[in-house]
C-alpha cells in the first residue's frame, strides 16, 4: 500500500482559484442578440461593425456565453452598467461605451479573470490593454467594439473552477499518476503523464482549436511535444485519441466535430512528429460521455474535452 495524494473538491472564494477554463461561445447558440453575432446552419457570424452596447444587451451577450452578473457582483460595476433593487439585477437601455479599464471590472464581476498570458494574446486590440513587465495595463478611454473584436477579447479571459484540497491518505495507486486506484477511472497511465481528477489524461480543446472548427491552432501545437515524447517513450503502447463535446447543439453535429478534432490530433501527431499510424486510434464520442453538468459554464468548459487513452 502506497501513501498517494487524492483530491477533495471544496469551494472557495473565486480568488484562491488554481485551475481556469477558457470560455468560448457554445456551438448552435440560438438566444445571442442579432446586434453581437448571427447564427445560419450552425455557423456563427460575428458582427464587423463597432458600436457601444445597453448594457441590457451586453448582458445578454454575456449570457449567451453562460455567464451570469449576479445580485452581490452588481456592486462592483459601474451604476451605469447595473443597479441591484430588492435583489433584483437592472440593465440599462441606452448604449454606452466604457474604457477598457471599466469594462475588465464588468467582465469579472461576472466571474472571468485575465492573466497576463492571456492579455498577451489580445495585446493588438484597440488599445484594450497591453503587458508591462508582467502586469496588465487597460486602456482608459472609452472605446466600442465590434462583435468580433468582443469575441477575440472574451476568448482571452478564463472562467475559474472550484479548487481543490490535497489530502494524504493511504491508498494503491498502480500507475503512480497520484489518483487511487478505487477512484482512478483511468488506470494504466504512462509516467509523465499530468491527469486530471479522475485519473485521466486529458487536452483542454479551448487552447487546441478555435470556436467551432477543427483545424489545430499553430501557436498551441507545442502542447503535442509532451504527447508524442511519452507516446515515443513508450513503444509498446498505443493510442486512442477521444474527442468530446458538451451538449449544445445537435447531437449528430456534437459528434462530427468531436471526430474531425479526435482526427486532427491524430493527423498531427503522424505528419509532424512522426509516429506510426498503427500506434495512434482516433474516435469522437460527441455529447455522449460527459464528465460534469452541462447546465453550467464550467460544467460545459469540462465536458469539451479531448481525452488520451492508453492501449496496452
Amino acid at each position: 500500500m502506497k501513501k498517494r495524494s487524492i483530491v477533495i473538491s471544496v469551494v472557495f472564494a473565486v480568488a484562491t482559484s488554481v485551475a481556469a477554463f477558457a470560455i468560448e461561445l457554445p456551438a448552435d447558440v440560438t438566444d445571442i442578440p442579432s446586434s453581437y453575432a448571427t447564427v445560419s446552419n450552425g455557423k456563427v457570424k460575428f458582427a464587423s461593425d463597432c458600436r457601444a452596447y445597453p448594457s441590457s444587451v451586453f448582458n445578454a451577450v454575456l449570457e449567451s456565453y453562460g455567464l451570469e452578473l449576479t445580485a452581490e457582483n452588481a456592486a462592483a460595476v459601474p451604476s451605469t452598467y447595473a443597479k441591484v433593487k430588492d435583489g433584483t439585477v437592472s440593465f440599462n437601455t441606452t448604449a454606452m461605451a466604457y474604457s477598457p479599464m471599466k469594462y475588465h471590472k464588468i467582465l469579472t464581476a461576472y466571474g472571468l479573470e485575465l492573466t497576463p498570458e492571456g492579455a498577451a494574446t489580445i495585446e493588438g486590440t484597440k488599445n484594450y490593454c497591453q503587458v508591462l513587465n508582467g502586469k496588465i495595463v487597460f486602456g482608459k478611454s472609452a472605446m466600442a467594439y465590434s462583435g468580433s473584436k468582443w469575441n477575440q477579447i472574451l476568448s482571452a479571459y478564463t472562467l475559474p473552477v472550484t479548487p481543490v484540497v490535497v489530502v494524504e491518505v493511504d491508498c494503491i495507486d498502480s500507475d503512480g499518476d497520484t489518483v487511487c486506484d478505487e477512484i482512478d477511472v483511468c488506470p494504466g497511465t504512462p509516467k509523465g503523464v499530468e491527469v486530471d481528477e479522475r485519473g485521466c489524461w486529458v487536452l483542454e480543446q479551448t487552447y487546441l482549436f478555435d470556436f467551432d472548427k477543427a483545424e489545430l491552432k499553430p501557436e498551441f501545437m507545442p502542447l503535442l511535444d509532451h504527447v508524442a515524447r511519452i507516446v515515443n517513450d513508450n513503444p509498446k503502447m498505443n493510442l486512442q485519441i477521444e474527442g468530446h463535446t458538451d451538449s449544445i447543439g445537435t447531437e449528430e453535429y456534437n459528434q462530427k466535430l468531436s471526430e474531425r478534432r479526435a482526427d486532427a490530433i491524430k493527423k498531427a501527431l503522424v505528419s509532424t512528429y512522426k509516429i506510426e499510424p498503427m500506434r495512434l486510434k482516433s474516435k469522437g464520442f460527441g455529447e455522449t460521455k460527459p464528465i460534469a453538468s452541462n447546465t453550467t459554464a464550467e460544467g460545459r468548459a469540462k465536458n469539451r474535452r479531448v481525452e488520451l487513452t492508453p492501449l496496452w
